[in-house]
């Protein structure tokens, strides 16, 4: 019996063995980046890569009254894509130090001679 990683289950499906998964070296550099730091988001970052090799599904529908026709579509695609998506989102809603970068001001430059409010204008 072959020993597997432990984020290995909860990966998407695998290229290989699965043939259309994820490239097993993806999830793999992923798991190494991320599985000791944050077990969830490693796992929502291999999720979101494999949404990012499926298609789109085409769900879309339209509303046609005499005068007018819409057409529409929802916000999260369905099918196997937006399954993935979702896998990732719940992954992400679970990470405990799941933090955005820093943001840093850039530093105010005086342009001499140069009226601001002009610009607006």
């Amino acid at each position: 019996m072959a020993v597997t990683e432990p984020w290995v289950a909860w990966a998407p499906p695998l290229d290989p063995p699965a043939s259309g998964g994820l490239a097993y070296e993806t999830a793999e550099a992923i798991a190494a980046a991320w599985w000791h730091v944050e077990p969830h988001r490693a796992a929502a970052e291999m999720w979101t890569a494999y949404a990012a090799t499926l298609p789109p599904s085409a769900s879309v529908s339209s509303v046609q009254t005499g005068a007018q026709s819409v057409v529409y579509a929802p916000a999260i695609s369905g099918g196997e894509r937006g399954l993935a998506i979702a896998q990732a989102d719940w992954h992400r809603s679970r990470c405990s130090t799941f933090e955005s970068v820093p943001l840093a001001a850039a530093a105010s430059r005086h342009v001499p001679g140069r009226r601001w409010s002009a610009l607006s204008a």
